[in-house]
């Protein structure tokens, strides 16, 4: 017998265990999402697949996985919703809108047409599964990065707190509408 056989499996068999390891690792901390509908189209289409990160530390213009309110939710939706972060704790959403409440955020699609934060107000932080990080390839489409890009505060389809589909004229997150407060100056 080969004096060196035991040490070989016990390499193999540490080997094993940090692969096991790294995978039980990589499940509890990714999760692979199937987008539904096109309220972040152009960004994401119906039937992207997304890796989503899960964190609770976000920043306006990531792109985010959170659960369908229970007063918007119907029998055919999957029970989250992929949205791009328009206005963290703190932030004012944009043109009077009021501060986002701590512990929350305001959430939009890319689609002017999406159900979000103008219809069922802020999320609260504590419920989001997490940040989709890469659109993952598909129909010939090649994977893509969904990272906010080295600009501060204000990622890919964000400004201001403001991303798209805010022409409304409502604040995200609260249905508000500035053009009715007296104290809002025209520019």
């Amino acid at each position: 017998m080969n004096a060196l056989a035991p040490a070989r499996a016990a390499v193999a068999a540490g080997v094993l265990a940090g692969a096991a390891a790294t995978v039980l690792l990589l499940r509890r901390s990714f999760e692979l999402v199937v987008v539904h509908g096109g309220s972040m189209e152009p960004t994401l289409r119906d039937g992207d697949r997304v890796l989503v990160r899960r964190t609770t530390v976000f920043h306006r213009g990531d792109v985010v996985v959170v659960p369908v309110p229970e007063g918007s939710r119907t029998p055919e939706d999957p029970g989250w919703l992929v949205k791009r972060v328009s206005a963290v704790a703190g932030d004012g959403a944009a043109g009077g809108c009021p501060a986002v409440p701590a512990g929350h955020l305001a959430v939009l699609g890319d689609n002017p047409r999406s159900l979000d934060s103008r219809t069922f107000g802020a999320v609260p932080v504590r419920t989001a599964l997490g940040v989709a990080v890469r659109r993952m390839a598909r129909d010939g489409r090649p994977a893509q990065s969904l990272a906010r890009s080295g600009r501060r505060a204000s990622g890919a389809g964000a400004s201001d707190g403001a991303g798209p589909g805010t022409g409304d004229g409502t604040c995200p997150g609260t249905g508000h509408d500035p053009s009715h407060d007296a104290s809002r100056r025209n520019a």
